[in-house]
C-alpha cells in the first residue's frame, strides 16, 4: 500500500496547518489539523506531530489504522500587537501593524498602519508583508562585491577620471567619487558602507544592468524592491524591472539630485513557476550623463497574519468621602473614615490622611481641615472634612407622665438631653422597691413592658447619673431622682 504525508508549505508562525495523506486505496478519515498553543510569534521552529488514517478496502474488506509521523516547520511570519491591555477611563492606545505591509486590514475595516483603540473590545489586524528575514537575493546589497548577478556591463578598471571613466562600466564602492572623480561622494542606501552598484550608463539598448535567478515557490506572492540614486546630475537613468522577461511594476526615474535614493517596489506572482529571472535594464540610452547607483535589491515572499488583542477600559473613577462627627469636644479625639463613592475593579487603591498617615480611618484630636487621598492606577481623588471645636455642654431632665397605649406619642420614657451626656444609667423601679428598667444608654427607653408584659399603671420611680458637661468644656458628675405615672396601658 503506497503511503505518505504531504504537507502544504511551510507556514507562517501561530497558524494552521492542515496535513494530508495519499495512499493507493481509499482513505475513510485523512486529516488532521496542527497548531502552535503559544500565541507568541515563532521562528524558523520545527514540530513533531502525527497524522492519524483509517483505510477501508473497498472489496477486501480490510481494515487499517495507521498513525504516521510528520514535521511541520514554523515560518518567520508573524507579527505582535502587543499584550492584552488595560486602559484608564479616557486613555487610548495606538497599536501598529507591520511596516512594509502591502494590505493591512483592522477589525474595524481601517486598512491603515495604524489604528487607535479607546473603548473595550477585541482589535485584530489582518496583514500581507514580506517574510522578515527571507529575501531571497543573493549579495543584495553588494556587501559581498560584484558577485552573485549577472551584467551586460564591464567591470571598470581604469581611466582619466578614474575605473569607471568609460561608459557601460559598473563597479562595486561604498563612494562613487572613489571610481569616477566627478561624482559625489555619497553613502550607500543603508549608511553602513556596505557598498552599492555604481555605474557609468552606456546607449546600447536592453543591456542588463543586474540579473538573477531564484528559486520561487509556485502559487506565491512575491515584492521585488530596490534603491536608485543619481550619481551625475544630467540625464537621469530610467529603470526598467523584469521578472522572466516580463516588466513589473512602473520604470523608476533616478533623481537629477545626486545622491538621493529612490525606491523601487512591485508584487509578482509565481503562478506555476518555480524559477525567477529578475533583472533590471536602463531605458536611458543617453551617452552624457546617465550615471547611477543601485543599492539594497530584494525580492522577498509574501506572508499573511493575524494577530489580536483585547482592550479593557475601566470606568470612570470614584470619589471619595469622609464621614465622622464634624464637632470636637474638649479633651476628646473623633474617628474619620474614608471610602470610595462607588464600586472600583481594581485593587491597589491606598488611602493617605495629611500625607502621612495611610489607611481607611484617622484620629482627629485637634480642630481642622483633614484631607484625604485616594490613589492607585486610573484613581486619584481627594476630599477635605472640615471639624470644629465645641463645648459639647449637656443637660438632663426627666419627664414625669408616659402613657405607653402605642398611639405613636409618648410611648416609650426616655430622658430629655441636651448635647452628649456621659456615664449615663437610668433604674426604673416599682412602689415595692423591684426593678422594671434599666439602661445605659440615653437613647433607650422603657416601653412599659416588664418581662414582656405590660406594667400596671400607677406611680414609678426612677434614679438617673451621669455626667454633665458645662459651656467652659468642664464635667461633673450628677444624679437625680423622682417618680413618674404610667398612664393609659394598652
Amino acid at each position: 500500500m503506497d503511503r505518505g504525508i504531504k504537507g502544504s508549505q511551510p507556514e507562517p508562525a501561530c497558524r494552521r496547518v492542515d496535513l494530508r495523506a495519499r495512499s493507493s486505496v481509499v482513505p475513510v478519515s485523512d486529516r488532521t489539523t496542527f497548531r502552535p498553543r503559544s500565541r507568541q510569534p515563532l521562528h524558523d521552529e520545527h514540530y513533531q506531530t502525527s497524522v492519524s488514517i483509517l483505510y477501508i478496502h473497498p472489496s477486501l474488506l480490510l481494515v487499517a489504522l495507521l498513525s504516521l509521523p510528520c514535521m511541520v516547520r514554523a515560518q518567520s511570519c508573524a507579527f505582535d500587537l502587543g499584550p492584552d491591555r488595560e486602559l484608564c477611563h479616557g486613555e487610548s492606545v495606538l497599536m501598529a501593524g507591520p511596516a512594509g505591509s502591502v494590505s493591512i486590514q483592522w477589525q474595524n475595516g481601517g486598512v491603515a498602519q495604524y489604528l487607535t483603540a479607546d473603548t473595550s473590545g477585541i482589535y485584530w489586524c489582518t496583514a500581507t508583508f514580506p517574510v522578515p528575514g527571507q529575501d531571497l537575493v543573493v549579495n543584495g546589497d553588494f556587501g559581498d562585491g560584484d558577485t552573485g548577478f549577472s551584467t551586460d556591463l564591464a567591470l571598470g578598471t581604469a581611466g582619466p577620471w578614474g575605473p569607471l571613466s568609460s561608459e557601460g562600466t559598473y563597479g562595486v564602492t561604498n563612494d562613487p567619487s572613489q571610481l569616477h572623480y566627478n561624482f559625489p561622494s555619497c553613502a550607500d542606501h543603508t549608511g553602513d558602507g556596505s557598498g552599492m552598484l555604481l555605474v557609468n550608463g552606456s546607449g546600447t539598448p536592453d543591456a542588463s544592468i543586474w540579473c538573477q535567478t531564484i528559486a520561487v515557490q509556485p502559487g506565491t506572492y512575491y515584492a521585488f524592491s530596490a534603491w536608485l540614486m543619481s550619481a551625475y546630475w544630467e540625464s537621469p537613468a530610467n529603470l526598467e524591472f523584469t521578472v522572466n522577461g516580463v516588466s513589473v511594476g512602473a520604470p523608476l526615474l533616478a533623481s537629477s539630485t545626486t545622491c538621493q535614493w529612490n525606491e523601487f517596489y512591485a508584487l509578482w506572482s509565481s503562478g506555476t513557476n518555480t524559477s525567477a529571472t529578475i533583472c533590471i535594464t536602463n531605458q536611458n540610452l543617453a551617452g552624457s550623463g546617465n550615471d547611477f547607483a543601485l543599492d539594497d535589491i530584494a525580492f522577498r515572499p509574501l506572508c499573511t497574519h493575524t494577530d489580536s488583542v483585547v482592550v479593557s477600559v475601566l470606568p470612570a473613577p470614584p470619589g471619595v468621602s469622609i464621614t465622622g462627627d464634624d464637632r470636637l469636644c474638649p479633651g476628646e479625639a473623633t474617628t474619620l473614615e474614608a471610602t470610595l463613592d462607588g464600586p472600583w475593579p481594581l485593587t491597589d487603591v491606598q488611602l493617605e490622611w495629611e500625607g502621612t498617615t495611610a489607611g481607611s480611618s484617622y484620629v482627629a484630636t485637634a480642630p481642622g481641615a483633614y484631607e484625604v487621598v485616594a490613589s492607585g492606577r486610573c484613581l486619584n481623588a481627594t476630599r477635605t472634612f472640615v471639624v470644629v471645636a465645641d463645648t459639647c455642654s449637656s443637660s438632663l431632665r426627666m419627664p414625669n407622665v408616659f402613657t405607653p397605649n402605642g398611639d405613636g406619642h409618648n410611648d416609650i420614657y426616655l430622658p430629655i438631653v441636651q448635647g452628649q451626656p456621659t456615664d449615663y444609667e437610668l433604674v426604673i423601679r416599682n412602689r415595692w422597691g423591684q426593678e422594671v428598667f434599666r439602661s445605659m444608654r440615653v437613647g433607650t427607653g422603657w416601653d412599659g413592658r416588664v418581662e414582656g408584659a405590660f406594667a400596671p399603671d400607677g406611680t414609678y420611680y426612677w434614679a438617673v447619673r451621669y455626667t454633665e458637661r458645662r459651656n467652659d468644656g468642664t464635667s461633673s458628675p450628677q444624679e437625680s431622682s423622682g417618680h413618674l405615672t404610667l398612664l393609659g396601658r394598652p
